[in-house]
C-alpha cells in the first residue's frame, strides 16, 4: 500500500506545529522497524517534526534508547557549504553542514568522526571504531567527490557490507548519501570487467573526478542518479517502511538492499536513468 503523502502535506500546510516528545519519537522509530542492536545511519531535519521538546538532544536520546547498548548510531557529517575547498580546509572539528541533529551528535562525548574531508560520518556504539577508522586509506575509487569518500575502506562501504539500516527523519530518500556509493561501486564493477588495459584507461579518462578543470569537466560523464526516481522504484518494490512523528515522515530501509536493487535497475533500463553521454560511455564499456 502506498504511503499517503497528500495527507501529510495537508497536515503540515494547515495544521499547527505539533509538540513532539521523546516518547513520540520512540514510537515512530518502533513503527519503522528500528530495533535494539541495529546499526543505523540517520539523515534528519529537526524542524520537520514541529516543536521538539528538548530539541536535537531529545532526538538523539530517543535513538540511543531504542538501539540500546549493543546498537550503533551513525550520522553523516558532510561538508557542503564550501565543498570546492573542503580538502584544503578540512579538520575534524569542522562543523557538519547537514543539520542541527548531526552537529549536536558530532559534539557528544564518546562520539567518533571519520577523518575525511567531504563525506565524513560520526558514530557512537560498539562499532564506532570499525566504521570510522581509516576512511579512504585504501581501496580508493575515482569519482566526482574525490577518490576517498566512497572507497572500499569507508564508512559507506562498511554500512553497505553490514546491510545496516538507513533512517530518514523528515527528509526523503532523495537525500540518501549512500546512492553515491552505489554510483562509485557500479563504475568500479564495470571497469573491473574491462580486460584490455588501454580500453580501461580510455574509459577512465572520460569520467568526472574531483578537481577536474571546468573546461574538461563539462565533457566528462558520471552516472548521477535521480533520487526521486529511486524513491519511486523503491516504493514499488516495497523496500521502504514509513511512519509519522509530529509533522515529519520517518522512512527506513536496508542500505545494501536498496543499493543492489538500484544497480539492477540502472543496468536493466539505463536509458531511463541517464543522458546520452553516459549511455555512450556505457555502450563503449560493454563492447567486447
Amino acid at each position: 500500500m502506498r504511503f499517503d503523502w497528500d495527507s501529510v502535506h495537508d497536515s503540515m500546510k494547515y495544521g499547527m506545529d505539533m509538540v513532539v516528545t521523546e516518547r513520540d519519537i520512540i514510537a515512530a522509530l518502533n513503527d519503522v522497524g528500528i530495533r535494539r542492536g541495529d546499526v543505523v545511519i540517520v539523515h534528519s531535519s529537526l524542524k520537520s517534526m514541529g516543536y521538539v521538546e528538548g530539541g536535537a538532544d531529545t532526538v538523539i536520546d530517543a535513538l540511543l534508547k531504542v538501539l540500546g547498548e549493543n546498537g550503533t548510531l551513525v550520522m553523516p557529517t558532510l561538508i557542503q557549504k564550501d565543498f570546492s575547498n573542503a580538502y584544503q580546509t578540512w579538520n575534524l572539528d569542522k562543523p557538519s553542514d547537514v543539520g542541527l541533529i548531526t552537529e549536536t551528535f558530532r559534539k557528544r562525548d564518546g562520539v567518533i568522526r571519520s577523518d575525511q574531508a567531504t563525506h565524513s560520518v560520526a558514530a557512537f556504539g560498539p562499532l564506532k571504531q570499525y566504521l570510522t577508522r581509516d576512511h579512504g586509506k585504501y581501496g580508493k575509487r575515482m569519482g566526482p567527490f574525490g577518490d576517498t569518500p566512497f572507497a572500499v575502506c569507508s564508512p559507506w562501504q562498511k554500512l553497505y557490507d553490514l546491510n545496516a539500516k538507513a533512517l530518514m527523519i523528515g527528509v526523503s530518500i532523495v537525500y540518501n548519501t549512500s546512492k553515491h556509493l552505489t554510483e562509485y561501486m557500479m563504475i568500479n564493477h564495470i571497469l573491473d570487467h574491462v580486460k584490455d588495459d588501454s580500453k580501461r584507461e580510455k574509459l577512465i579518462a572520460k569520467l568526472k573526478y574531483h578537481g577536474c578543470p571546468p573546461e574538461e569537466d563539462k565533457n566528462r560523464v558520471w552516472p548521477y542518479t535521480s533520487g526521486e526516481k529511486i524513491q519511486e522504484k523503491a516504493d514499488q518494490a516495497g523496500l521502504l517502511i514509513r511512519s509519522t512523528c509530529g509533522n515529519a515522515v520517518f522512512t527506513s530501509f536496508r542500505i545494501k538492499d536498496l543499493s543492489d536493487y538500484s544497480e539492477r535497475w540502472f543496468k536493466q533500463s539505463p536509458e531511463y536513468w541517464y543522458g546520452e553521454p553516459m549511455l555512450e560511455w556505457l555502450k563503449d564499456a560493454n563492447e567486447e
